[in-house]
């Protein structure tokens, strides 16, 4: 019988059934966060990082759907030949629970207003590993995030927060009453404090590990207490953990770092930018008070473009 080829091997792979598989272990994690035994939660998280079908969405997730997947890393490596995949697939059976992270790959982008935003880009090898931790983390922060948070998140959508809006905002609920305080958060994923991410991680001890590496391999050298690497895979749900429950603060809709907060007629705006201000200031975060602003709801607003 002839051997298979990788590429074979590759394009035989039932990815309906790894997908089946990870979704069966996803579904026990999220269950025993939900029964409050954090104990059971760890030890299934730990079974999805040495998953075989976790492992092989992870790769697959980073060398062909993900749209930087031709983007390299320091090592100058972008979309894997398919035995490199099953090369990777090796790495993370075997060092996936002590994970170290390469160095990351710089790349400055400008912006609108004339600054520049650097996007710091890992490896594909770390790329894959983040989307394996990320597997592990999403359903046991699924138990506990917040009903009004909808960015980075399984099943919630932009247009999903846009509907609570218009709902809070039509004319049954008063709207054309109400005002909107358009928040904006400065250098969100770059001064969330480390410490804040950690202390809120509901993960088995490698995991934890292996997040605080990925934290340090991103830092800024004035900062190295803060911050998350934009172009990580895992810093989205990094920031939706270490922002959840700001949204209790007062009615609101968060989309990410992106958040906009109804006030009533008689409510004081700047009684609730100051619990929010001290929300974040434990975060290592703060208001820019130049982009946040109070707008009646007849004027309109922008929100997610």
């Amino acid at each position: 019988m002839r051997k298979q080829s990788y590429s074979e091997l590759w394009k035989s792979e039932s990815w309906k059934k790894h997908q089946r598989n990870l979704f069966r272990l996803q579904r026990r994690v999220y269950k025993a966060v939900q029964a409050g035994d954090l104990r059971k939660a760890r030890s299934r998280q730990l079974l999805i990082l040495k998953s075989r079908s976790a492992q092989l969405l992870a790769i697959r997730q980073v060398t062909q759907l993900n749209k930087g997947k031709k983007t390299a890393g320091i090592d100058g490596k972008t979309a894997l030949k398919y035995s490199e995949r099953y090369g990777l697939l090796n790495e993370l059976n075997h060092y996936g629970q002590v994970w170290k992270h390469s160095g990351l790959r710089e790349i400055p982008i400008p912006k609108k207003n004339g600054k520049v935003r650097i996007l710091k880009v890992p490896t594909i090898a770390d790329r894959a590993w983040q989307v394996s931790a990320k597997f592990a983390l999403e359903p046991a922060h699924e138990a506990t995030f917040h009903a009004r948070s909808y960015g980075f998140r399984t099943g919630r959508s932009a247009h999903d927060a846009q509907k609570y809006i218009f709902n809070n905002l039509s004319s049954n609920n008063n709207g054309w009453k109400k005002s909107v305080i358009e928040l904006d958060i400065k250098k969100c994923f770059d001064r969330i404090s480390h410490s804040s991410i950690m202390d809120r991680l509901l993960a088995p001890a490698n995991l934890k590990m292996g997040i605080f590496r990925c934290l340090k391999a991103g830092i800024s050298p004035e900062f190295p207490e803060q911050g998350t690497p934009q172009g990580g895979v895992v810093s989205p749900i990094l920031a939706n953990i270490a922002l959840n429950g700001i949204e209790a603060i007062h009615p609101s809709v968060r989309y990410a770092d992106d958040m906009i907060i109804f006030v009533k007629p008689g409510q004081d705006p700047e009684k609730i930018l100051e619990k929010i201000k001290t929300f974040l200031g434990k975060r290592g975060m703060e208001i820019s008070e130049e982009k946040t602003k109070l707008t009646k709801a007849t004027d309109g607003f922008d929100f997610l473009g």
